[in-house]
């Protein structure tokens, strides 16, 4: 379990797990020889960029109510880490949306339950603002995996 000394340093731990999602989709569009599929995790890559540039703009401001470290110095973040298994070197497109809607769902759970727990109107905004990006990038791999189902089903 990760314990935090103060907001900043929650706010670098959320960094630090964007820029990790970052290469992570990276890494999984290289390997991808599905056009469409390496665009999404190209996509979402740089959708992660913007949510690092938003941390970074608000913690570099200050401009929050710091009394919120009380409410998630407590926070175990290892409950956040998106239980996938990185054996596969080279996975296959089904494989490689499976791993990311979990990393996604892990996210998303992560900045919802930050934002439950500040009592900063600012930082509240800021994490369910990237709450719902995160449930979006999960939607938009669902429906890019069920899309690749039904085709391989009509294909049958």
């Amino acid at each position: 379990m990760e314990k935090y000394n103060s907001i900043d340093e929650v706010l670098n731990f959320a960094i630090e797990q964007e820029q990790g999602e970052v290469d992570f989709y990276n890494e999984l569009a290289d390997k991808m020889n599905k056009p469409k599929v390496e665009q999404l995790f190209r996509d979402i890559a740089l959708e992660k960029q913007n949510h690092i540039l938003k941390l970074e703009a608000i913690r570099i401001s200050g401009n929050f109510d710091h009394n919120s470290y009380d409410q998630i110095k407590e926070l175990k973040t290892d409950h956040y880490i998106a239980d996938v298994d990185y054996s596969n070197e080279n996975p296959n497109y089904h494989d490689a949306l499976i791993m990311a809607m979990e990393k996604e769902k892990a996210t998303f759970m992560f900045y919802w339950d930050l934002a439950e727990r500040v009592s900063s109107d600012e930082l509240r905004d800021l994490f369910h603002l990237l709450a719902l990006h995160e449930a979006k990038q999960k939607v938009k791999l669902e429906i890019q995996f069920d899309r690749d189902c039904y085709k391989e089903y009509e294909e049958e």
